[in-house]
């Protein structure tokens, strides 16, 4: 493993000995960036509460200054974002084995999450202390209060919004409000397999402070200076803790193929069967107002949790279907026709021209979700099946999607799914729970693609 030395007299030096990963391209480890972190008053650790960060945590506890920190920490604080979701095992890793060694030094850790839903509604400071006895592990919003609202899983193919919602935004605005226009110094725990992770938030910072007018954060890798890879971290931290630490991540994240193998997360979720119920009553929900909102790209959490035969958390889930409120949801979408590959070129970012549009192509989707009726799981089936028979339309009872099934009464159906420019309506029986929202702009949208039917 690599020497923990990364300030040289010369800043562009690498370390003497390789390991796994290699050493940082310049692009993410440059000496100017370098420079600049340690120019900063207070520098901080963003702790995932992860193997990663806890690595980067422990290397800075046993040498402070050779990541340009004062020796008495003086200088350093440790942050983290609660989700509000977090496998118990993790949070039983860190108060039993890092916050010991924060008491210990006196090191500074801030625990912080969401106040509320709108940005608005600012952060709330759940802990702030130089010794540390307890992880709060969820605070007044949490990730699941959001998605469980929206009737939505984490989206796939949303570049983690999720993560910068809840853990960046509000480490940042923690840290700006006390930074007073200063920079901070900011040390992330990718290692050395995440070089894309640091390029991502390099350029993000840049335009950061671009719209800022100055440095807001200087961010700063270690673990890829060193090269320490992913095997290093987990070497290193068993070295020190004696522990093979718990990985940190949601048990919602739609990303748990790679952030823990999937076997390894099957067997957590055995081990913790409340939490996959609860995860998989929303990827149930999520399904039910679209059957394309699975928690996985091309699967979904319910077969593999079957698959894997795991009765506990099956039982659980069948249990909370059966003894939550129900809702009857109306569900309205319009998906808008987009623009064509020309109209871009010709026309720039923004063209409203009808005869720019084709149907082939995907523009906007607006939508409506409206709470009808709630009550029991029999209760709001009985209004579904006589809604159905009023508006002389079958209940379609699918398992097609999803495998423990799903009823729902079409109004209005899709011709073709990858055809745009058109509508659809529904009414289905769900858990209770999903506020009534319109995407900006719905009615309008709606009525003029409606406009005559």
């Amino acid at each position: 493993m690599t020497s923990l030395t990364l300030f040289e007299p010369d800043l562009d030096a690498v370390p003497e000995t390789p390991s796994s990963g290699g050493p940082a391209p310049a692009e993410v480890a440059s000496a100017e960036a370098l420079a600049s972190f340690r120019a900063t008053k207070h520098k901080s650790l963003n702790f995932g509460l992860g193997v990663d960060s806890t690595a980067l945590a422990l290397a800075i506890i046993n040498d402070p200054t050779a990541f340009g920190i004062a020796e008495d920490f003086s200088d350093f604080s440790i942050v983290t974002a609660m989700t509000g979701f977090e496998f118990p095992d993790t949070i039983a890793d860190v108060e039993n084995h890092v916050l010991p060694l924060l008491r210990e030094k006196g090191i500074r850790y801030t625990q912080v999450a969401r106040a509320g839903r709108p940005d608005s509604a600012g952060v709330e400071v759940l802990s702030d202390t130089k010794n540390p006895g307890k992880v709060f592990s969820r605070g007044p919003w949490t990730l699941m209060d959001e998605l469980e609202e929206n009737g939505t899983v984490p989206q796939y193919a949303g570049g983690h919004v999720c993560s910068q919602k809840h853990k960046a935004w509000t480490i940042d605005r923690l840290q700006l409000e006390r930074a007073g226009g200063q920079t901070v110094g900011k040390l992330f725990g990718y290692n050395a397999d995440e070089y894309k992770r640091a390029v991502k938030a390099n350029k993000f910072q840049a335009k950061r402070n671009k719209k800022a007018g100055y440095e807001t954060f200087a961010l700063d890798y270690p673990l890829l200076r060193l090269g320490w890879g992913r095997e290093d971290v987990q070497g290193y931290v068993k070295d020190r803790l004696g522990i093979n630490m718990s990985k940190s991540y949601c048990p919602v994240c739609p990303f748990a193929g790679v952030c823990s193998p999937q076997p390894d997360h099957l067997k957590r979720l055995r081990k913790y069967p409340d939490l996959a119920a609860r995860v998989l009553r929303l990827e149930y929900l999520s399904m039910a107002l679209n059957d394309n909102s699975s928690l996985y790209k091309d699967d979904t959490l319910f077969r593999r949790v079957t698959d894997d035969q795991n009765a506990e958390a099956l039982g659980q889930f069948n249990a909370r279907l059966d003894e939550e409120p129900w809702a009857v949801y109306r569900l309205q979408r319009a998906y808008t026709a987009g623009r064509r590959p020309e109209c871009h070129t010709a026309h720039g970012d923004r063209c409203s021209k009808p005869e720019c549009r084709d149907s082939s192509f995907k523009g906007t989707v607006y939508r409506s979700v409206k709470t009808v009726r709630t009550g029991s799981r029999s209760e709001v089936g009985t209004f579904l099946h006589n809604a159905a028979t009023a508006l002389d339309r079958p209940v379609e009872h699918s398992t097609q999607a999803h495998g423990a099934g799903i009823d729902r009464v079409r109004t209005r159906v899709r011709p073709d799914a990858k055809t745009y420019g058109t509508v659809e309506d529904f009414y289905v029986t769900a858990p209770a729970g999903v506020q009534d929202k319109a995407r900006s702009g719905f009615a309008g949208v709606w009525a003029a693609m409606t406009a005559g039917q």
